[in-house]
């Protein structure tokens, strides 16, 4: 039995999608992180978890069902934040919405010990897209976010499904999308 490493997510459309991969090429080229790159622009829903590859199917299952209980959300990114001292990112305004589809799949998680192996502390949820993070050294984080606290950035989207990503040693791939009932 392998233990793969999976996370929740909803990712921007294109040409958003896009535009926010471009960004996360500046901050490679110029400050020398490309972290970001190794996953699509992405809002993170549930953080990595490991999953028995015999359960993927469990979980696509769960997430057919789960999905189908909520609304497309109204997703709005507005400017630049940090998580001092290697975290860059998109903000993104937290919503009832998605504050709530976020715990409702925590939940799930939590409450399926025996198919996700989710057993972090629980913590605040901040929603953010990440430009820079991990290999960001702590010197280039202090320049990049003097190039990046003032600039401005505001877009909007329809999230319509939510994403399971898995890691395949490399990077993060997308397995499957999961349609929002409407």
């Amino acid at each position: 039995m392998s233990n793969e490493l999976y996370f929740i997510a909803i990712i921007p459309p294109a040409p958003l999608k896009d535009k926010i991969q471009e960004l996360k090429l500046e901050v490679k080229e110029k400050f020398n992180s490309s972290h970001s790159l190794n996953a699509p622009p992405h809002i993170t829903l549930i953080s990595p978890f490991r999953l028995d590859k015999a359960n993927e199917e469990s979980v696509h299952s769960l997430l057919e069902v789960f999905t189908q209980a909520f609304d497309f959300l109204e997703v709005q990114l507005n400017n630049f934040s940090t998580f001092p001292p290697r975290v860059i990112f998109i903000d993104v305004i937290e919503t009832p919405g998605l504050i709530n589809i976020q715990q409702r799949l925590e939940n799930m998680a939590r409450s399926n010990p025996d198919i996700f192996n989710y057993n972090y502390d629980k913590r605040p949820y901040h929603p953010h897209v990440t430009l820079a993070f991990k290999d960001l050294t702590k010197s280039n984080f202090h320049k990049a976010w003097k190039e990046f606290e003032h600039r401005t950035f505001n877009a909007s989207f329809t999230g319509e499904a939510l994403s399971l990503l898995k890691h395949d040693g490399e990077r993060w791939e997308e397995v499957k999308t999961f349609a929002l009932g409407r």
